[in-house]
């Protein structure tokens, strides 16, 4: 069984791995840490195992688990670290809570969305960083005191967090770690207090300012979002079979085959799925939209690259309003807007 080193490059939403190439004449000099291994367990789970700083102590860590992995392999009798007995690595337990929700990812109901795992992921990426620049390794080292120090590092973070974001990162590192029979977060998370701010919507002239810097493509997409004021996830879902052409409409439904389902008012209830007329005007572009490209009917209107779902319209939205002068955009402000009558308009 291979067992690769890699090493993590950036923090928070920049995050990801880079792999080490430990092969012949190819050493790597001046990488900088932290450095993880990664390797395929029995139970189809692949854990990554923080292994330090160091390269050299990192390096050593891959030659020892390799060695380890090839006694198994070959029947040797293998005698355990005494001080790793009995004891849940932290990266261990995150990476199989992963594995099990991405298990029952929108099954029955029952499992997480996938943007709900991408939301997931993000924010335990920064308990993931907490416990490498503390050194620590293991889940019974998660104490009261470690978790308010987890809450400083959250506020003093340089990616300037909000008090709400504080609050909806440590909730899902309450939710993962109530996985774990570990109850002690919940009395902070009770503490972690936010100001609500309920969504207004878009003004005239800041609507005017927004579509006046959109190409094309994003008027289409933004356009529909405020004249048919649908929720983030349902217009990442939205295939061109959900128009009705004639009647002008769009048909909001939950879609088993992309794991979709319509969100409820209650925990666990999905709505039931609903019609929306939309101006004519836009229906016919996106009718020309789907000629155009030779779209097929269960095709998504607006995919990312590979054809999935497009997790990036809010981040998008924001450069746009960023251009245009506009502050506090939110999407949801298009569904404020939508349902307030004297300032939706049709832009198309």
């Amino acid at each position: 069984m291979a067992v690769t080193l890699y090493r993590q490059v950036g923090k928070g939403k920049a995050r990801r791995y880079q792999k080490v190439n430990l092969g012949r004449g190819r050493r790597p000099a001046d990488l900088t840490g932290p450095y993880f291994l990664r390797y395929s367990l029995a139970d189809g789970t692949r854990p990554w195992e923080y292994v330090g700083d160091d390269l050299d102590e990192a390096i050593a860590a891959r030659e020892r688990k390799q060695a380890y992995f090839e006694a198994l392999d070959a029947n040797v009798p293998v005698v355990h670290d005494q001080d790793e007995t009995g004891r849940t690595k932290i990266t261990d337990a995150v990476y199989q809570w992963f594995a099990e929700l991405q298990l029952f990812q929108g099954k029955d109901q029952q499992g997480k969305s996938e943007k709900t795992l991408r939301a997931y992921n993000y924010r335990l990426g920064f308990f993931l960083d907490f416990t490498v620049q503390n050194n620590l390794r293991y889940l019974d080292q998660i104490d009261r005191k470690q978790l308010l120090r987890y809450v400083k590092f959250l506020r003093d973070h340089q990616s300037d967090l909000d008090d709400r974001t504080v609050h909806n990162v440590f909730e899902t590192l309450n939710t993962f770690l109530r996985t774990r029979d570990i109850f002690i977060a919940g009395k902070i998370l009770a503490q972690l207090d936010y100001a609500e701010k309920p969504p207004k919507p878009y003004t005239k002239q800041e609507l005017k300012d927004i579509f006046a810097v959109m190409d094309e493509e994003e008027k289409l997409l933004y356009g529909l979002f405020l004249n048919s004021g649908v929720r983030d996830a349902e217009m990442q879902n939205t295939e061109y079979a959900d128009f009705n052409w004639e009647k002008c409409t769009l048909h909001v439904q939950p879609k088993p085959w992309r794991h979709f389902r319509l969100k409820g008012k209650k925990k666990k209830k999905s709505a039931k799925d609903r019609f929306i007329p939309i101006p004519a005007k836009l229906v016919w572009k996106i009718k020309d939209r789907m000629r155009e490209r030779n779209a097929q009917p269960h095709d998504l209107v607006f995919p990312n690259g590979e054809g999935k779902p497009d997790g990036h319209f809010l981040r998008k939205l924001k450069a746009i309003a960023k251009k245009a002068g506009v502050e506090d955009t939110e999407l949801h402000r298009f569904r404020k807007t939508y349902a307030d009558s004297c300032t939706k308009r049709a832009y198309q």
